[in-house]
């Protein structure tokens, strides 16, 4: 799974994880460089709880900072659905922009009232559950979706940055190597990419 045009993205693998049963789960390894001293495991589980994450099966500490994180893989089949990532729908929201942004401010909401954050809310970090038209599936009038990638996340005051950050990407003023994340700085990101993402360029 890994993305040889993304050489700081973390490698990934596809994998059979034998459960408690013994059925074979497909499942996604994954393994990064931790910064803030562990992975996220505890804001990962947390959302996973509200099901607004995959399962998180194990997050096992290699040596000087490796770690080894096994996930439930949020795959999609077409003709028959499943997740994409939300950077897929770029510029093709339409109708369903506000429900999205309702969404992830209650996915942020539910962060801040444990004093938690994700470090890297963006478009590619974000799955949409579709259906298998690649179409948005609402239930009750609100979009599922999941978040993955908890590798700066974390509790306030613990969490940091990684040492470089794409400088391509408006994050928070106060994000740079091995900084504290800050208490707003989810709202803060989403906030910059929000406006773009949503509405189509401008023609010059």
């Amino acid at each position: 799974m890994h993305d040889t045009k993304d050489l700081v993205k973390a490698p990934c693998f596809m994998a059979k994880l034998r459960n408690k049963s013994g059925d074979d789960v497909q499942v996604v390894v994954k393994f990064v460089y931790n910064y803030s001293g562990t992975y996220g495991s505890a804001t990962h589980e947390s959302l996973h709880r509200l099901g607004l994450a995959p399962r998180l099966y194990s997050a096992v500490h290699l040596h000087r900072g490796l770690v080894m994180v096994v996930m439930e893989h949020l795959a999609f089949r077409d003709g028959i659905g499943g997740w994409v990532e939300l950077d897929t729908f770029e510029n093709r929201l339409g109708d369903r922009a506000d429900a999205v942004r309702k969404k992830l401010e209650e996915i942020i909401d539910c962060l801040q009232g444990q004093k938690m954050v994700h470090a890297d809310m963006r478009p590619k970090n974000i799955m949409v559950n579709v259906d298998g038209q690649r179409g948005m599936v609402m239930s009750e009038s609100k979009p599922v979706l999941k978040m993955i990638d908890f590798d700066w996340a974390g509790m306030v005051g613990e969490a940091c940055y990684p040492p470089l950050l794409n400088p391509k990407i408006r994050w928070p003023s106060g994000a740079k190597g091995y900084a504290k994340v800050g208490e707003g700085d989810d709202r803060i990101l989403l906030d910059s990419w929000w406006d773009a993402f949503v509405q189509p360029a401008k023609p010059s």
